[in-house]
Formats: C-alpha cells, structure tokens, sequence
C-alpha cells in the first residue's frame, strides 16, 4: 500500500471515528486536521469538501461491516441473536444525533446509509426471517418482508432523541427490549425452546430473551 492511500485511509477513520462519538454536525475540519496531527490544507487534499468525507468515510465503514457479517452454519434465531445481532450493536456505538446529522446536513451520505439499509440489514433480515419460518422456528404467519422492515424502522426509533430522551433512556437497554419483544414476538413454540437455551448459555453476557422479567 502506497504512503497516499495509507494517508487517505488514515484520514476517514480518524474522521469516522469523531463523528461515531460525538456526531457529524459538531466536528468541524479543524477538529479532525487537530485529531489527526495535521494541517487541514492536507486533508483538503484529498476531499473537496465535509461532504465528501462523510460520504467515503461512512461508505468505508459499511462495507468493513458487510465483511463481517457473513452467512453461517447456524439456525435462524442464533445467527440473529448472536451473529445479525453485532451489525446492529456497531450501530448502537453512534452518537445519537449521527443519523439525524447525516439526514439533515448531508444528503448524499444519508442516501448513501438508506441504500446500505435497505440491500443489506433488510435483506439480511428478509433471508433469516424466511430461514426461521421454513424450520419452524418462526410463527409461519410471519410475512418476511413487512416484518423486516418494521424492525429496522424500529431501530432507527431508538436514535429519536425526542421519543427516547438520552437522559432519561439508555440506548442499550431500550435495544434490548426492541431486540427481545421483536425475536419473542416472530417465534414460534419451537422457536422459544431455542431462545430459553440460549439464554442460559450466553446471559448475561447477550441479551436475554425468555424467562427474565
């Protein structure tokens, strides 16, 4: 790798990073060029403008996420409690106010993100829904489509700062209700007697899902 493109890379994960933790709107270019012990004129460089780095930083770090999460061996409910499951926590280190940010002020990136959204965490979700109910571990009046997309609406609920005050709200523990009304709510009898034995097996390091309260 040339000295170039180790710069360049460099630069949009040290930016990403900033943005991940305190937001994209209160990161300025003078706040990454300090972060990163260079003059702003070098990041200039090689982007334009703040826009363009939001749009390539943001693109680089789905497409870090799209390599991990690869298919498994596993049956429907592990791979969404334990492996599906890491997608989403990635998220859930994002400061509230990213996803708002990235609507408001950045457009591109923001379609940049619904694309991603929409031809990888739903599919992803489609396929394992689909997975479940043909083994019988989802409820089969499930339908797939409808209930992928409520759950990653749901998702993008828990970052409404208005709905989930951050003062009053913990972004983890509000995931884990979404989490475990959504897998209790699609599985079926058979489904559930998988959940009760993952829960012994990974609680309280996961989630639990069935017979806490």
């Amino acid at each position: 790798m040339d000295t170039n493109t180790v710069v360049k890379e460099r630069i949009l994960k040290q930016a990403f990073e900033l943005f991940k933790k305190y937001g994209i709107k209160t990161i300025s270019m003078d706040d990454i060029a300090l972060n990163l012990g260079m003059s702003k004129k070098t990041i200039y460089r090689w982007f334009e403008n703040k826009d363009q780095l939001v749009e390539e930083a943001l693109t680089t770090y789905l497409n870090e996420i799209k390599i991990e999460c690869t298919p498994s061996n596993s049956n429907a409910i592990e791979e969404f409690c334990l492996e599906l499951n890491n997608i989403i926590k990635k998220l859930l280190q994002f400061h509230t106010s990213f996803f708002y940010d990235l609507k408001k002020y950045h457009n591109q990136a923001y379609l940049i993100w619904q694309s991603y959204k929409q031809q990888h965490i739903i599919q992803h979700l489609k396929a394992n829904l689909a997975q479940g109910i043909s083994a019988g571990l989802y409820r089969p009046d499930v339908d797939a489509d409808i209930t992928a997309r409520l759950y990653t609406g749901q998702l993008e609920t828990i970052f409404d700062s208005e709905l989930f005050p951050a003062g009053k709200f913990n972004l983890q523990e509000t995931y884990r209700q979404t989490l475990k009304n959504f897998i209790m709510g699609v599985a079926s009898a058979e489904g559930h007697k998988i959940l009760d034995y993952l829960c012994q097996q990974h609680c309280p390091d996961n989630l639990k899902y069935a017979g806490d309260s």
